[in-house]
């Protein structure tokens, strides 16, 4: 479904505003960008085909949201530098905030790069949770862009005692360090270490007698190296740890 203008500016279309922009400016910024903006809108078009997302626009910029109301939060701002880059905006999600109302920014140098910005910046700002389409592309961006993810892992059991361990039934705390900077505290069980703690509430009482669990961060086979490494390698190319994961392990 095609991006529409919101109601509130119902007197062009997006297309008919910047095409107008291409007619009547006479610099060549102007043009350029009014262009720019013109494509950026078919590539949107193009990509989302089920989705409809709604347009306000401020001088060229292209603020972008979720439903047809001006008074409705706006989650992305996009608009042309000329030479076909792209500036982006879009707002922090609440949890992910440093302080309220946190904005990340970001320059896209083509209009493919555009395109990986907007899936990124929707899904991030949470302005289109639980829409499937939009998972679908992001899903498919992360997975060619994680091909390569580079991580290291800090193993609890390597440092504590690694000649000394069940790797079949035990726990352990693990780090897993990106290389883009993300940083991740994950605590792992095995499957028979579940069993193994259900015996030992029954006899100390805890969590009324093994009736109940909080389950930790994620289960594998077993405590070794390469087990771990390759869970962490699959989950990355699903999604981001925090995501596929608990978000609490960021």
């Amino acid at each position: 479904m095609p991006i529409v203008r919101n109601s509130s500016q119902k007197n062009q279309t997006l297309e008919e505003f910047y095409q107008e922009k291409v007619n009547n400016q006479t610099t060549h910024f102007d043009i350029e960008t009014g262009k720019a903006m013109l494509h950026f809108i078919i590539m949107i078009n193009e990509t989302f085909v089920d989705t409809t997302l709604y347009g306000l626009t401020s001088l060229y910029r292209l603020i972008i949201q979720q439903k047809d109301d001006w008074k409705d939060d706006w989650y992305i701002m996009v608009y042309s530098i000329d030479d076909g880059k792209f500036e982006f905006e879009y707002k922090v999600t609440k949890v992910k905030s440093p302080w309220n109302n946190a904005i990340i920014k970001g320059q896209a140098n083509s209009l493919e790069e555009a395109r990986d910005f907007l899936i990124i910046a929707m899904t991030e700002s949470d302005g289109w949770a639980d829409n499937k389409e939009l998972r679908e592309l992001y899903n498919k961006l992360k997975k060619h862009k994680t091909e390569s993810t580079k991580f290291t892992l800090w193993l609890e059991f390597e440092e504590v005692d690694p000649n000394n361990w069940n790797i079949e039934n035990e726990c352990c705390n693990i780090h897993v360090d990106l290389e883009d900077g993300r940083h991740y505290g994950l605590t792992v069980w095995t499957y028979q270490f579940l069993e193994t703690i259900i015996n030992l509430n029954r006899k100390s009482g805890e969590n009324l007698y093994g009736l109940y669990q909080k389950p930790p961060d994620l289960f594998v086979k077993e405590l070794t190296k390469d087990c771990i490494r390759q869970t962490i390698e699959d989950l990355l190319k699903i999604d981001d740890l925090e995501r596929v994961l608990n978000s609490s392990i960021l």
